[in-house]
């Protein structure tokens, strides 16, 4: 098997090992090896394994409505059946190309509520509290909002609300107002309650993934070598202690060795490659027919995701994102990078829907589309669960690293999340029954009824993922933590995971914004660690 230690176009110097190889280009991976390369003296290597960022869809917002998601740039993972959706199978995307989901995702910019990081430090990440990952949130930003004690500006992602923004996201703003909400300028300010625009990584109606928000400025620096459509398979390892990586390429498997590997591949595949590694539950590991060198229970356990219930209505007035699609806007778009083709998510809402709830427990996100299929054209209401109690596990098939892992999020397996969700659907019929909404749309195509088992039956049916798998591979210090609070994996040297998977709890909101925060912090502790 050929050993290499120059895995790209670029040439090292002959026989130097890598300060760092980093295992996954997405949001986190991007950051990590964009501000450890700052160091002109620590040699960097990331692998990738989708292709680079080059498809044009990418770049405009609207692409992923152009086959981005489950097509070539997507892992287009399945969830195992899922009882509590009466067996059915549920659609999970990951990005696998350079940027990683944020190549192909929403584009919006949540960071959560700054009780979600306190309690992961109380929880037994130390150093992760609000306070702590405040700067990393700043440093990260281009804020359009200037710079204050809660944005940064200057940072490599532009943070910023939609130039036009739809006639149909205002009336949702306003509806939420007129239904008690509070008109909410900044998710990412002092308050998460209320309704109103949503910030998004778009800048000049583009799109600005970490990859090219972090990545693409740093390429030429002649210490980070980047190498994509290279997919890792296992961690290399010397009794307890990391050395490398094995990787794919081409048809060929080559190694390469490290003074330390940080593992990035997100939530799904980063459990997978501990376990294809032999790190992980001794019981799992043994069952299909894996050798072991390290038992770690937690390894692919408290897996967490956003599930999403669907209500739908006829849109009887205005463009939806179908009717964006035109010639007219996409000429509009190509001229002046304006119009319904330069952004996506428009607007949103965060309630609180069980009493004395110390922060909002349910959102509202519409989409000017049909999710649904019952009616073209569509308008649709995502409602989601912010802090879930359900946990899942990431678990191996087999032992061939090509075969896709089982991913089992177990969704409403905790009934308090189905009953948070049937509250969250009736607050959404509510706001969406609004008289301002009355001009644009009809009554609602789905669910067909209102009663409470009407509801929680369509919640079976409807359910689909907001694609933000987290928690695999948990931070902390009790016996099921994988990493501890300096992202070092549990009893092997010279490993870390910043992805996240390490998050303890998923932050209410997208995680976009929380895993290249992840990746600001990891790059300062390792510096420091």
């Amino acid at each position: 098997m050929p050993e290499t230690t120059a895995a790209s176009g670029k040439t090292p110097e002959p026989g130097s090992p890598y300060d760092h190889v980093i295992v996954g280009g997405g949001a986190a991976g991007s950051v990590l090896a964009a501000r450890l390369s700052e160091d002109p003296g620590c040699r960097v290597l990331l692998l990738e394994a989708g292709p680079p960022d080059t498809d044009p869809r990418i770049q405009q917002p609207h692409g992923l409505f152009a086959g981005l998601l489950r097509g070539e740039l997507d892992w287009s993972y399945d969830t195992v059946p899922q009882e509590q959706l009466g067996g059915r199978r549920v659609p999970l995307s990951a990005g696998k190309v350079l940027g990683g989901g944020g190549s192909i995702n929403y584009q919006v910019w949540f960071r959560g509520h700054r009780l979600d990081y306190d309690g992961w430090a109380a929880g037994g990440m130390r150093g992760w509290g609000w306070d702590d990952v405040l700067p990393a949130f700043r440093r990260s930003e281009d804020h359009e909002l200037g710079v204050s004690d809660l944005h940064g500006t200057g940072g490599p992602v532009p943070v910023t609300t939609p130039k036009d923004v739809s006639p149909l996201s205002l009336a949702f703003i306003t509806a939420g107002v007129e239904n008690g909400l509070a008109l909410n300028r900044d998710f990412n300010g002092a308050e998460l309650d209320g309704a109103g625009l949503v910030y998004s990584n778009i800048r000049d109606g583009e799109r600005f993934s970490a990859s090219r928000a972090y990545l693409h400025p740093a390429m030429d620096r002649p210490n980070l070598d980047v190498l994509t459509e290279a997919q890792v398979v296992r961690v290399l390892l010397e009794g307890t202690r990391a050395t490398g990586v094995e990787y794919r390429r081409g048809g060929s498997t080559e190694r390469v060795h490290a003074d330390s590997v940080v593992l990035c591949a997100g939530a799904v595949r980063t459990p997978q490659l501990l376990m294809l590694s032999g790190i992980g539950p001794a019981d799992h590991l043994s069952d299909v027919g894996m050798d072991v060198v390290h038992d770690l229970p937690g390894v692919g356990s408290g897996l967490q995701d956003h599930p999403a219930a669907v209500v739908s209505w006829p849109v009887t007035r205005g463009e939806t994102w179908l009717d964006a699609l035109s010639e007219s806007n996409q000429t509009l778009y190509d001229r002046q990078r304006r119009g319904p083709l330069a952004s996506v998510g428009q607007a949103s809402a965060f309630l609180r829907v069980t009493p004395g709830a110390p922060a909002p427990d349910v959102s509202a996100m519409p989409m000017l589309i049909d999710l649904l299929g019952e009616s073209v054209p569509g308008f649709s209401c995502m409602v989601t669960v912010l802090a879930p109690r359900s946990r899942g596990t990431v678990r191996l098939a087999s032992t061939d690293p090509v075969d896709p892992p089982l991913v089992d999020p177990r969704y409403y397996e905790d009934p308090a999340d189905l009953e948070l969700v049937v509250g969250g659907l009736r607050r959404a019929l509510d706001i969406c029954g609004s008289p301002v909404m009355d001009a644009f749309i009809g009554s609602p195509s789905f669910p067909p009824a209102t009663d409470d088992a009407a509801l929680r039956e369509s919640v079976r049916t409807s359910t689909v993922s907001f694609n933000h798998p987290a928690g695999t591979c948990r931070a902390g210090d009790d016996q099921d933590a994988v990493v501890d609070e300096f992202l070092r994996v549990h009893g092997i040297r010279g490993l870390r995971v910043a992805d996240a998977s390490v998050m303890p709890s998923l932050p209410r909101g997208n995680i976009h914004a929380p895993t290249i925060m992840i990746g600001e912090r990891a790059a300062e502790l390792m510096r420091t660690a």
